[in-house]
């Protein structure tokens, strides 16, 4: 007969709890790197009423306990009862739990609708990069340090389990639309619903104008029907959303994402969208999505292989391996969730390894024509020096030689030979890369999505932007060399709206000050995301730089106008640039962002 073994709940509270035992599948030899295998099965042991206690058997000498409240299967209390250490089998349950457990909760809101917040990267850093054997205690101590005290890994894990595969964190009824796809012309808001999605009681529904209601399952954040594909059938992501996008800062709840028989489907909680929130909601959260999984992943791992001799020093190889199926299975997930983020035409990044000679006819005065021709070699030297654990030293010098033979024809013909020198360091250390899409990522969920996006023509494919962070490769190798296409998104925004040509150049310099603002001026985070301005292949842009006349004077003029303001008054001088004019005319925006660079080259001196 199998052994069995008792734990006791004793239940302060005035509502009635369940108790769960989790069981990850028993480990292999070598175990799993497939993070579905450690994905917790919960066995329900019984009911705890309120104000009472209870006792049940199970047959696990070692049992990982989730209490929840009966209500609403929302967990209270991660426990485990070890039959080797005395007192363990007792688990008290009070209001004090209770309040740990709501703290949780506000943080997994305020992390999954927010996740490029100070915070949020922080602890984010702290899944991703903390040893397995140092994780519990991390994160305990962050907990402390950022409103939740008490909060435990394990508690924070089962309360993602239950927000990504419960329907009690949002309930209500919600506005479906199926926004038009297959356009280049930029986004059009859906005007007209399809039908209701209705959350109660942990179960959900889709109801089609005239239609009868269909019954949907929710599992690992998909909400869907019976056997639904991205071709038939509903299936949608659901996000957790904070609606300050839509002047509503205080409000956070779920948005949904995907599919309705091929089509793109979103379901919102009010009528009529404002802004086209779901072309980019499951790219600018993708990082929440990722390290909730891992979160979740490492918990259950640490639990399972902690019993085994060097099952955690397994674990702590193979990480990495864990992690990296985790970002391909969410990728699969965006293909659907996020279509929209694939519109419009791939970034045709410059390639700054070669030699860019460029022929430029310009005409100064309507009496003298001046021939230009300009060879700009591009050199980059980088010294690369790779510590094994995680000291990346780069140095990066980019010198840019511009030699200007000027031949003016005059009627006394005067020949004029000018040489003239540009040198330009950009020093991207380890961390560079990530600084910029952080800071652009921040300020895009504060504060810039409407501007960003609404109205906007499609130029730049915004997951490709991707492409022109390679350029940075061999100076960053840390960032990119994990840094998934969906991460790059807020910068494609960014990159898009300052190629917009219906929108006042003044304007777009206006909202680019805004970003300036978010990074406090920081030179080198400027310096990137100006130079992958720059990079990105444009016709419109690009014809307009060309055929742009004027002196190295005058645009010295623009810098000085821009020098007195730095810092956290760079914000300023951005402004500057966009109100600076030359014979009456804005200046193009690479025109203008070479301008800038230039500013802040001079701040680098």
């Amino acid at each position: 007969m199998a052994a069995t073994y008792s734990i006791q709940v004793n239940n302060a509270t005035a509502e009635p709890l369940d108790v769960y035992t989790t069981l990850s599948p028993a480990q292999t030899d070598p175990p799993s790197t497939n993070p579905a295998d450690y994905v917790p099965t919960y066995t329900l042991l019984g009911t705890v009423a309120a104000k009472d206690n209870s006792s049940f058997n199970t047959s696990e000498a070692l049992a990982r306990v989730v209490v929840t409240r009966h209500s609403d299967q929302f967990p209270l209390k991660v426990a485990v009862s070890n039959v080797l250490i005395p007192g363990s089998n007792l688990i008290d349950l009070g209001n004090a739990d209770v309040n740990v457990a709501t703290s949780g909760w506000s943080f997994y809101q305020s992390f999954a609708s927010q996740p490029f917040s100070p915070e949020s990267l922080s602890f984010a850093a702290l899944v991703e990069q903390t040893p397995v054997t140092a994780l519990n205690a991390a994160a305990l101590t962050f907990f402390q340090n950022n409103g939740a005290p008490g909060l435990t890994f394990g508690l924070y894990s089962a309360i993602g389990y239950w927000a990504t595969n419960q329907l009690y964190a949002f309930p209500g009824s919600y506005f479906c639309y199926e926004p038009p796809t297959g356009s280049s012309m930029g986004f059009i808001l859906p005007s007209t619903t399809v039908g209701t999605l209705t959350i109660a009681d942990g179960r959900a529904s889709y109801t089609p104008l005239g239609g009868s209601a269909l019954s949907l399952d929710f599992l690992a954040s998909s909400l869907s029907s019976a056997g639904a594909t991205a071709n038939s059938g509903l299936l949608t992501t659901a996000i957790i959303r904070d609606l300050a996008w839509e002047g509503k800062p205080d409000t956070i709840t779920w948005g949904f994402v995907g599919t309705l028989g091929g089509q793109q489907f979103i379901a919102q909680s009010y009528a009529n969208p404002q802004v086209p929130w779901y072309a980019v909601a499951y790219d600018m959260v993708y990082g929440a999505f990722f390290t909730v999984q891992l979160a979740m992943t490492l918990d259950a791992a640490i639990n399972l292989l902690g019993t085994v001799a060097n099952g955690l020093q397994w674990l702590g190889q193979n990480v990495s391996r864990l992690a990296s199926r985790i970002q391909t299975s969410l990728n699969s997930v965006g293909d659907t969730a996020g279509p929209g983020s694939g519109v419009g035409d791939a970034a045709d990044p410059v390639n700054v390894d070669v030699d860019i000679d460029v022929d430029i006819d310009v005409d100064v005065d309507v009496d003298i024509d001046i021939d230009i021709d300009v060879d700009v070699d591009v050199d980059i030297d980088v010294d690369v020096d790779v510590d094994f654990i995680a000291v990346v030293d780069v140095d990066v010098d980019v010198d840019i030689d511009v030699d200007i033979d000027v031949v003016t024809d005059t009627e006394t013909d005067i020949d004029i030979d000018v040489d003239t020198d540009i040198d330009t360091d950009v020093d991207v250390q380890p961390g560079a890369v990530m600084k910029v899409l952080n800071g652009i990522g921040n300020w895009v969920m504060t504060k810039a999505l409407p501007t960003l996006i609404e109205g906007a023509l499609i130029y730049v494919a915004f997951q490709s932007v991707s492409k022109i962070l390679d350029a940075w490769k061999a100076q960053d190798e840390q960032d990119i060399a994990n840094l998934q296409p969906r991460q790059s998104t807020g910068l494609g925004l960014l990159i898009n709206y300052m190629l917009q040509d219906n929108i006042p150049v003044a304007t777009r310099w206006q909202t680019f000050s805004q970003y300036v603002q978010e990074v406090d001026g920081d030179v080198k985070t400027l310096q990137v995301t100006l130079s992958s301005l720059l990079q990105t292949g444009n016709s419109q842009a690009d014809s307009e730089a060309a055929n742009w006349r004027w002196s190295n004077q005058d645009q010295a003029s623009v810098v000085a106008a821009m020098a007195p303001d730095t810092g956290s008054n760079a914000y300023k001088a951005f402004q500057t640039l966009g109100n600076a004019t030359y014979q009456g005319k804005p200046l193009p925006v690479k025109i203008a962002a070479t301008v800038a660079m230039n500013y802040l080259a001079a701040q680098s001196a």
